[in-house]
């Protein structure tokens, strides 16, 4: 959920990578998913489309392949495309990606560095990055931070008790994984030279899996973070307030990469809101 950061005002749980990208890109407060539920989320996100006009409205539910999906397009365009990690929108090979792996380790995301320091050399780039933290059945693993109960902030409508908290402690130390490697990710494409030239996107697809979270349509089930890094267009760091939805992505992506929005894509391109930073809050600052 969107207040499981430390930049979005999380207390205790660590995560030093996200809040750098965030303090020096832009955080929006008010993102929004279009559904709470993991697979009918992502879909909507891949397509630029609400979920009752994906084809695929339900979970586990696969994408059509009448469906347009905008990493296609870019593919088309010379862009070299993979998927590592979580899926469920389709099989393992699909015509909008060069690459769909399975990812590796408890998060599926131990293969994200190869796959950047291996990219083609010659082409732009667009990965998605699907980490399966912070999912049940926890997974407890070295080197990540381990949270103990008194570290755990209850949230009102959960009841306080031992196994809750042990229950949230166990999540908080996945959150932190997955900030790790979004962490080694970014610094792979500074080692290459790339950092300013690439835009990162931090995003969850569904709220933290917990009773009135994840599946459900409250704020804690379909508010994202969202934190978006791009020096090449953020030239003031900062916090929005804007209404943004993740159906917006593929429009920015696909105006970026200067490639026509098709009629289909129902969201709209929020690169505006990037270059001007007026009426801004200051950023966070970890």
């Amino acid at each position: 959920s969107f207040d499981d950061l430390g930049c979005y005002g999380h207390p205790h749980i660590e995560t030093p990578s996200i809040d750098a990208l965030a303090a020096g890109g832009m955080r929006f407060d008010n993102a929004y998913l279009t559904t709470s539920s993991c697979s009918p989320s992502r879909c909507s996100i891949i397509t630029g489309r609400y979920p009752h006009n994906t084809g695929a409205p339900e979970l586990h539910s696969k994408l059509p392949d009448s469906q347009i999906r905008f990493p296609e397009l870019l593919r088309e365009a010379g862009y070299h495309t993979a998927l590592s990690g979580k899926n469920h929108m389709f099989g393992n090979r699909d015509r909008a990606f060069d690459r769909i792996t399975k990812g590796g380790g408890p998060g599926k995301s131990e293969d994200w560095v190869d796959l950047v320091k291996n990219r083609p050399k010659d082409k732009p780039f667009f990965f998605w990055f699907a980490s399966v933290d912070a999912h049940r059945d926890w997974q407890i693993a070295e080197p990540d931070r381990v949270y103990t109960n008194d570290e755990v902030i209850v949230p009102p409508y959960l009841i306080d008790r031992e196994i809750t908290r042990k229950d949230l402690a166990d999540y908080y130390h996945e959150v932190s994984r997955w900030d790790r490697y979004i962490g080694l990710v970014t610094e792979a494409i500074r080692e290459q030279g790339e950092l300013e030239n690439t835009m990162i996107i931090v995003i969850a697809d569904n709220g933290r899996p917990f009773p009135r979270c994840k599946s459900r349509l409250y704020d804690s089930g379909i508010k994202t973070p969202f934190v978006i890094h791009y020096p090449k267009e953020i030239e003031k760091p900062a916090v929005s307030d804007s209404l943004v939805s993740v159906i917006d992505i593929s429009a920015t992506v696909l105006e970026l990469a200067g490639i026509e929005r098709p009629e289909a894509i129902q969201g709209r391109s929020f690169l505006p809101i990037l270059k001007v930073a007026v009426s801004y809050r200051e950023p966070f600052r970890p």
